[in-house]
């Protein structure tokens, strides 16, 4: 096999058919790992000069076999900057792009690896996250002594299986879903609402009406609810540039929200990424306005229903992070795990080190002493 590193836009740019030609081919991609995505996001933030592209691609009898979507991040620290290896994007499941039908997908890996290995001098992490259980990728770490000992668990990703339920067959009158109506009749009764759904190419006005909305969430958690750490990753402008980017004619990019009738007026709204028959949702926000309701159970259930009605989609993926809400629809999860390891062999990377971890010695010795004040 060879191996082609690509560190500039053009040739970004240049792997676009490959690319794409092996996503199709991956069983194991989802969203986060198509080229649409990941071309927007590095037009966005490779604007920074801490960001520097790394993307391995690994051939076979001159036909690209594998594609790792890597860059590498300068973190600076003032007195010595930290350079670390990662997947680029922004996402809740991280892969390399493989076409298992012209080799292992270990060996192809593997290949990749040893590509990491040979830049050593380039970085002092590698970082790589959100490695769901069931692919390759993880496998091949674990099997691997030198990976094995650096691989965490990090969050997990519930999902809720809707292929083959019938709402007719009375899935809705199970537990788990019974507080749910009760909320979406009262909803109902005092609002009228109207629920949709609707893609991005279907409405140009929907990334400003959610913007909104999530911002006016996130002023009333920090004034009403002390909820400081709560921020809106539409009031950042490279996150705004991104997902603009992302959202422009995109038919991939679906809102379910609801509206009270005869006005444009949000009561909540859920974003998704649509790949493959499943749904990966990756944000949520309602209008304080109408908190008390518990508008973002009767959200999902309006969801469910449509989706079961339309019966294009297996699976809703209710995004990273176990928070209570969520296993309340579902008792099915994918568990994520990342790779953090240390490239010990630099002096630079051992002196970063080695002044991080002096600095959290003498913020706990700070903490400490305050509280003995």
């Amino acid at each position: 096999m060879s191996i082609k590193i690509v560190n500039d836009t053009d040739g970004f740019l240049g792997i676009q058919e490959d690319w794409e030609r092996l996503q199709e081919l991956d069983e194991e991609l989802t969203y986060y790992s198509t080229f649409q995505y990941n071309y927007a996001w590095w037009l966005t933030f490779g604007q920074d000069p801490n960001n520097r592209l790394f993307i391995i691609c690994c051939s076979r009898d001159n036909e690209m076999v594998g594609i790792a979507p890597l860059v590498i991040r300068t973190v600076d620290k003032k007195i010595v900057k930290c350079h670390v290896l990662g997947f680029m994007g922004k996402g809740d499941y991280f892969n390399f792009i493989l076409n298992s039908q012209k080799g292992s997908p270990a060996a192809i890996i593997k290949e990749i690896f040893k590509a990491i290995e040979d830049h050593s001098d380039l970085w002092d992490k590698i970082e790589l996250t959100h490695l769901a259980t069931d692919t390759s990728l993880l496998h091949f770490l674990l099997r691997h002594d030198k990976y094995n000992p650096s691989i965490k668990y990090l969050t997990s990703c519930p999902s809720i299986q809707i292929g083959g339920l019938d709402i007719e067959a009375g899935w809705e009158t199970t537990g788990i879903n019974a507080k749910a109506r009760k909320k979406l009749r009262k909803l109902q009764q005092e609002t009228g609402y109207q629920f949709k759904m609707v893609d991005c190419r279907q409405s140009g006005d929907i990334y400003d009406r959610i913007s909104d909305v999530h911002k006016q969430e996130k002023a009333y958690l920090h004034e009403q609810r002390g909820r400081f750490d709560r921020r809106s990753l539409f009031e950042d402008r490279m996150n705004e540039e991104f997902y603009k980017r992302v959202f422009m004619n995109n038919d991939k990019v679906i809102a379910s929200f609801l509206e009270l009738q005869d006005s444009s007026v949000m009561i909540a709204y859920q974003l998704f990424f649509l790949h493959r028959g499943k749904l990966y949702g990756w944000n949520t926000g309602y209008s304080p306005d109408y908190a008390k309701y518990g508008v973002f159970d009767v959200l999902m259930l309006e969801t469910i229903r449509r989706m079961i009605e339309l019966g294009q989609v297996t699976d809703i993926d209710l995004g990273a992070g176990t928070y209570p809400w969520k296993f309340r629809w579902t008792n099915q999860f994918t568990v994520m795990y990342s790779l953090q390891l240390w490239n010990n062999d630099r002096l630079h990377t051992r002196l970063y080190r080695m002044l991080v971890k002096g600095k959290g010695i003498l913020k706990y010795l700070n903490r400490k002493a305050a509280l003995h004040s």
